[in-house]
Order: C-alpha cells, then structure tokens, then sequence
C-alpha cells in the first residue's frame, strides 16, 4: 500500500512536501491550492510507465494519454528550469518477511521504504533525464543510500557486467531465451554514491555481529583451510567474483578480536556503496555488486544472514522492493478525471470485455452489459445509496444484435416507470462509472477528482458507505479523493465514531497555498471521529458564516 506522497519542485509544490496516506485518503483546500497537484503525480508516473516505447525518462503529455500537463518547464515550481523535480513514494507490506532486515524492521521501523525519484534537465539539454533516487526507511525516514545514473562508458559497461551476471543466475532454459531474460540493453545503470550513518541503525548491526563475532571467526576459519577456492554463495557465481583467499584471512582478523560499531559501519559500507542496479525507465530493476568490495563473511555466514540472524543494510534489495511495490502500485492506480463521459442513448459492443470503466468512465456500459453479476452488485449498492433508481440493460435489435442501450427504472413509483439513462439528472451518469469500476475488481488504488459533482448532498455522504466496504475484503482498494465535499468527510466521521472505520483509515490532507507555494497537513481522527488538529479557518465555516453565527 502506498502510505505517502512526497513532492518537490512538482508544480505549485515547492519545498518538499509530504502527503500521508492511509486506505480513504481525502484532499481539500480552496481552489487552486495545490489539490489536484497530488493526483496527478501519480498520474503523470502511470502515464510513462505505461508508455514505455519511446523510453522517455517523464511524459506530462501523450497522445490518448490520461493525464496533459504540457512540458517539464510547466511541471515545475515556478517553470524555473534549474529546478529538480522529486516524486517521492512510500510503500509497506512486502518487507517484514526478509531475513537479513528482520531484526531491523521489528526495532528500527523498516517496514517501508521510500523512493525519492529525480528528474531534471541541464543546460543547453533539451531531454529531461531521470537522474537517480534516493531511498529512505526507519520511523524516523532516515536517508539510508543515494543512487545516480551512471554516465556514458561507464553506464554501457556497468550495465553489461550486470546483465551478465543476471544471466549466470537465471536458469538454463531461460539463458536462451530472448523471452526468458528480462532485461534489455536499452536500460540504464546506476551506482550507489551514499550510505546512511544513521547511529540506531548500526548500533543495533553492531549488537547482533558483535554477539556472534566467535561464530563468524570460526567460518571464516574453516573456509581458510579450503583449497584457494573457498567460498561459494548467491554472491559468488563465477570464479572471479568469490573472495580472494587472502581477504579470508584478512576477515578473520577482523573478527578474531572485539571491534567497535564505527570500524563495523566502515567495513559493511564498502559493501552497501558497491551496489549497482539496472533502470528500466525512473524503476530501478536488478543489483549487484562490484567484485573488489564483496565481502568475504557475508558469503561464509550466507546461512545466518538469510535467517535474519545477521542482519545487513541491503540497500540494493531494499531498492528492488519499494521499487516493485511501487510500479505495483502504479500499475494498480486507476484514475478518475473529474467529468466522467455523458451517457448516450445507444451502445454497440464491439467484441471486446473492457476491464474496467476506462479513465473517463466510458467503457462502464460495456461492462454491465457483458457481467450480469457486476450489474447486479452495482443495482445493489444504488438501493444503498437511496439513489432510488434501478439499472437495467435492453437489447435493440433482434436476436444476434449486440445493440442495446442502458435504462434505469424507477422503484419510487408505484408502477416502476423506466427512462434512458441520457434522460435523467446529470448527477446519475456522473457516479455511476465510479461505483461500477468500485465493483468490478479489487486490489486498485482508485484516485478521482471530485467524485460529488453533480450529486445530493445525502448521497455525497452516502458514498462514504461504499468507501468503507471497498477497502475492506474482498475488494481492498485505496482510494485517493480531491473533493470539496463537507458531507463525505461528516459521514466518514461518523463510521469512525461507529467503528465501521478506524481512524487510521481515514487520512484527511488539508492543502493550502502560501507565499512558499502549496503545503499540505494532515489533520487527524481520534477514536469518536473527531479531529485532533485544528481545521484551517475553521471546519467548513462558510456556513455559520452565512447563517451570521
């Protein structure tokens, strides 16, 4: 799950910014604060992600693209040119399991990771290039290792040596075949340029080595008396990448006598500073390391280090984690724009199930008319919503046709009376393409702007209810909302106070514009769903304002 946004130099965002998330995340602020900035961070990310062909490093524009935020220039704050832009992400979820950073998630809080991505462009360059990234972790979101894309020669040679050793590591079957080997030449590299110094961090490294310092000596020992081969490992796959015999010997010293946590740090982060990993794009794919600093007792103590025994600051895993987490998390991102597409009078299905609404809501006909199941749940959620009419599919045409035209049926009236959907309140049209797409899967991250236009009052709180049951099984989505809408965030506060919510679920970002450019603050929930910090001006005064109070 994404539980942040940070942004910098990233249109009305100056100074970097942060944007807690949690499973219902709602932005607010007046307009042209800075609101819909956020959304489409993640939008602008997808829109290069998903358009992969022409490998440009940041894509604001694309033709039937999402999202259009004209050039790089326009992108950042104040079109300063000298600008780098930042597009932080952080992820959970996918690292407590790790050995090696089993210890340090459980005391340290390295149970998520964010990846700070930069974009820039130099001077006289008319290419905007993605120039590298920066990993932070820890409940205090240290700064645990900067890395930077390697320049020309240096790049090309890096990136052979790695793909080499990722070929020796793949499976034989997969060594020839183009299918079965993931990486192409059109990739960049990067190397790892900084490592944290972060004392808690390796204080706690120093504790667990230190404790198993006669254990490490030992193994290091027996891999002494060896023949001048002695190691092997999942660092060690050709003879030129194992120790040499004599660096052996060297670590056994080492380890022969106490050593204090500075000389550790100093030792391991020759290791950590080594790493290089293959950049497919702005997503940092396969690590490695150079031979000259792969370190002897991390392949003796393999064993141990997997069973989180001895842990180590991967950073070269850490990076190929958040960074699959958050393509994960941008593959699963399904934007809404703020004016989903009117309805018409008739549709044709042309062959193809769509998978979801399509970014405009257009496609959600299609869906409904090829899922009988799909539109029986959303008929289902529109009696919860009161919205009082039922949503039913007619085939035009005869047998054979694929014809038909989408009409709703009226369950006020004594004698339900059914209409075109093109012949109701805007309102109707508008929210049903979000509600189906709530419906029609599960595990996305469903960002929309503005999902009360157009809608009563009673029915924009209403859509909290489906928001509840959306992020809970079996649909678990997350969901990224700009709204102005006093009566969701009331009726999200009421499900707290209830316990249908727990205030962790709901992160309320209140976005404001200053003379700096835009910030954002988080305003907390406490357990009966009231805030804990103060609203800006007062919560939604404008209507004691009017009524003179």
């Amino acid at each position: 799950m994404l539980t942040a946004l940070e942004l910098e130099n990233f249109k009305s965002f100056g100074p970097r910014t942060r944007i807690p998330m949690a499973p219902i995340t709602l932005v607010l602020g007046q307009n042209s604060a800075g609101k819909s900035s956020i959304l489409h961070a993640l939008t602008l990310l997808k829109q290069t992600h998903a358009s992969r062909e022409g490998r440009a490093a940041l894509l604001p524009r694309a033709d039937d693209g999402i999202v259009d935020l004209g050039s790089f220039k326009e992108l950042l704050f104040d079109h300063d040119s000298s600008r780098t832009l930042q597009l932080g992400a952080e992820v959970s979820g996918a690292f407590d399991s790790f050995g090696p950073t089993r210890p340090l998630v459980r005391e340290l809080g390295l149970d998520r990771f964010l990846i700070n991505l930069s974009f820039r462009r130099e001077p006289d360059d008319i290419e905007t290039r993605f120039a590298g990234y920066e990993l932070y972790g820890g409940h205090m979101r240290q700064m645990l290792a900067r890395f930077e894309m390697l320049p020309g020669d240096a790049d090309y040679e890096t990136r052979t040596r790695l793909m080499e050793r990722a070929i020796l590591r793949s499976s034989p079957r997969s060594r020839h075949s183009p299918r079965g080997f993931p990486f192409a030449f059109s990739y960049r590299s990067a190397l790892c340029t900084a490592v944290t110094d972060w004392p808690e961090l390796w204080a706690l490294i120093h504790k667990l080595w230190s404790q198993r310092r006669k254990q490490i000596s030992e193994s290091l020992g027996i891999a002494a008396t060896r023949d001048r081969d002695p190691l092997a490992g999942p660092w060690a796959h050709t003879r030129s990448e194992r120790p040499p015999f004599s660096s052996v010997r060297e670590a056994r010293r080492f380890y022969s006598s106490p050593f204090t946590a500075d000389e550790l740090r100093i030792r391991l982060k020759q290791w950590c500073a080594a790493t290089e990993v293959l950049v497919d794009g702005f997503v940092p794919r396969s690590s490695s390391l150079s031979d000259m600093h792969l370190l002897p007792e991390l392949v003796a103590m393999n064993p141990l280090v997997q069973m989180g025994w001895l842990p180590i600051l991967d950073v070269g895993w850490a990076t190929e984690t958040s960074a699959s987490a958050l393509e994960d998390a941008i593959v699963r991102l399904f934007p809404l724009g703020p004016w989903r597409r009117p309805p018409e009078r008739h549709y044709i299905f042309g062959g193809t199930s769509p998978g979801d609404v399509g970014y405009n809501g257009a496609q959600f006909p299609l869906l409904v008319y090829r899922l009988p199941d799909l539109l029986k749940e959303a008929n289902t959620w529109l009696d919860r919503l009161g919205i009082g009419h039922e949503l039913i599919v007619v085939s035009l045409g005869g047998s054979g046709s694929e014809l038909f035209e989408l009409r709703l049926r009226d369950r006020r009236r004594a004698n339900a009376v059914e209409v075109a959907l093109t012949d109701v309140g805007f309102g109707v049209s508008q929210i049903l393409p979000f509600i189906v797409q709530c419906l029609v899967d599960s595990r996305r991250l469903i960002s929309i702007e503005q999902p009360e236009v157009h809608i009563h009052p009673r029915l924009q709180a209403d859509l909290g209810e489906l928001l509840a049951f959306c992020i809970g099984e079996p649909r678990r989505h997350q969901f990224l909302i700009e709204t102005h809408s006093e009566h969701l965030v009331l009726r999200l506060q009421k499900l707290v106070r209830n316990g249908n919510l727990r205030p962790d679920d709901v992160s309320v970002v209140f976005v404001s514009r200053g003379s700096q450019g835009a910030s954002a603050r988080r305003l907390r929930l406490d357990d009966d769903g009231d805030f804990v910090d103060e609203w800006p001006g007062g919560f939604f005064p404008e209507r004691l304002r009017e009524l003179g109070r």
